[in-house]
């Protein structure tokens, strides 16, 4: 009995995105070829553009997964975090620890296409995904900011530029650790640090702006 087409075109676009993750992962982006992920495919390049537009499309959602699944860890963390008191918020870690270990998870569980995103950061759809989430966390400092010290919104030391500035350093921190390649634990271990580092020049700067 042979094979519903559906079934057939599935098969394919499967065995695309894996023959892509295999050259991304070997050759980065910019130095691929579609006609190395195609003959690793075992299609033509004809096939190829029946489910994809082109090389950029093709990138775009072999990533996908995690770019979309580490935006969504985000925002479940932001909505429990502002459905916390705001004493708690400043008093209590274990959210910002729980959160990072899960994103930590995350990233183990998926670290063939997370090593890709890192390894590709020059590309249009990697730099969208890193605006994203920049925006993401700017607007939660801000909501944060209201509820930990409503003056300080106001205030010109929590201007546009010290808000993203927050942004990135906790990006740039995690993408740090991750650059080193550590087992779980031990980057868990040091996320850990990095949290509490950032949670005190935070709440140090809230502190200055309330008294």
């Amino acid at each position: 009995m042979s094979r519903k087409a559906g079934t057939v075109s599935e098969d394919t676009q499967k065995n695309l995105i894996n023959a892509a993750i295999s050259e991304f992962t070997e050759y980065g982006f910019q130095k691929s070829s579609l006609r190395r992920i195609c003959a690793k495919a075992g299609v033509t390049t004809g096939a190829l553009y029946f489910f994809f537009k082109d090389k950029e499309d093709l990138f775009a959602n072999v990533i996908a997964p995690v770019t979309d699944g580490i935006l969504t860890l985000m925002k479940e963390h932001y909505e429990t975090e502002l459905a916390s008191p705001a004493q708690e918020l400043i008093t209590d870690e274990n959210e910002d620890v729980r959160a990072g270990e899960e994103f930590l998870e995350f990233y183990y569980q998926n670290k063939v296409l997370c090593r890709i995103l890192l390894d590709n950061q020059d590309h249009p759809v990697v730099q969208v995904f890193f605006n994203q989430l920049a925006e993401m966390m700017d607007r939660q400092t801000i909501l944060l900011l209201k509820v930990l010290a409503p003056g300080a919104i106001t205030d010109h030391t929590f201007n546009e530029c010290t808000v993203h500035w927050f942004s990135y350093l906790l990006i740039d921190s995690v993408i740090h650790i991750l650059s080193h390649d550590f087992d779980e634990d031990r980057a868990k271990e040091q996320l850990k640090i990095v949290t509490r580092f950032l949670r005190g020049g935070m709440l140090s700067l809230v502190a200055g702006v309330t008294i």
